[in-house]
């Protein structure tokens, strides 16, 4: 059978009567859902801003200048560290002020409860209220002379208060499941652009290793341990390079200082070992640490 329902309101409509659907408007919520929707379009919106400015926020490359790209799809370009940080801190804002707007309206929403059971407490076991029950055949209500079980009307209140109280249970436990999809989503560019940076740190402190270097490069001095022997002063050269030689190099340097013993080089290396091995250990804290201060839905 097909909808007739357009029909039908265009009918009511010539008539000058209400149509079967109503034009939704904010007007005619009550306070509780006006400040609901308020929440969830501010939660919307920061999401959407996130998930905008992922792909600027976690790009390391330089962007491309092209005017034909710029005309298909908008410009993203590479984000600075200053600029990620005010990102971070903007959104960790929104965030605990969103999930403090929850908090305050779930507050308000228990003491409205309670209150309104506590009326209708008051109302059927007050004198008028256990008179009406006698009259329409029931008994007293709770806390009343007899004793007895409560009313149809007193059981109806409680059971309407009971529908809308979960109603707006639920309307608080979505609010705060899309507030969690921010957090996930926010924690999730920082713990990627942290594992960035650390590896990046990483790779710049293997490259600072001594020994690490490539003895003989042009340009380039030699390591401490290539110095005392370390490497194969005969051996071949890697394609691709231009090696000199190690014993034409010390013949263009000269003989090493006389001031620094076997002893005293390799004391030298083992402190340069032991600060790398602390920087990789501070730069492992990095994530744990940063990740820690980011917000938290309590």
């Amino acid at each position: 059978m097909s909808n007739i329902t357009p029909t039908f309101d265009g009918l009511l409509k010539q008539r000058e009567a209400s149509t079967t659907k109503k034009a939704f408007s904010l007007e005619q919520l009550d306070e509780f859902l006006k400040e609901a929707y308020r929440i969830n379009s501010h939660i919307s919106l920061l999401h959407t801003q996130l998930k905008n400015v992922r792909q600027a926020y976690l790009s390391t490359a330089p962007s491309r200048k092209s005017q034909l790209h710029s005309k298909l799809k908008p410009h993203h370009k590479a984000l600075t560290d200053r600029e990620r940080e005010e990102v971070d801190a903007n959104a960790k804002k929104m965030l605990r002020e969103l999930n403090a707007s929850i908090r305050t309206l779930a507050d308000a929403e228990q003491l409205r409860h309670e209150t309104e059971l506590a009326l209708i407490r008051k109302k059927h076991s007050s004198g008028l209220g256990m008179l009406g029950s006698w009259a329409s055949g029931g008994k007293s209500g709770t806390g009343g002379m007899l004793g007895g079980k409560k009313s149809k009307e007193h059981e109806q209140a409680e059971a309407k208060e009971a529908q809308m109280a979960g109603h707006r249970d639920g309307v608080l436990h979505f609010l705060r499941q899309r507030l969690q999809q921010c957090v996930e989503t926010q924690q999730s560019m920082m713990e990627v652009r942290l594992t960035r940076e650390v590896e990046k740190s990483r790779s710049v402190l293997a490259k600072a290793r001594p020994g690490s270097m490539h003895v003989g490069a042009i340009g380039a001095q030699p390591s401490f341990g290539a110095s005392l022997g370390d490497r194969d002063l005969d051996g071949p050269t890697l394609p691709g390079t231009s090696f000199i030689p190690l014993q034409d190099e010390e013949k263009k340097r000269g003989p090493p200082p006389p001031d620094l013993t076997e002893e005293e080089v390799q004391m030298f290396e083992k402190g340069s070992q032991d600060m790398m091995k602390y920087y990789e250990s501070t730069l492992e804290k990095v994530i744990p640490q940063e990740l820690s201060s980011s917000f938290k839905i309590p």
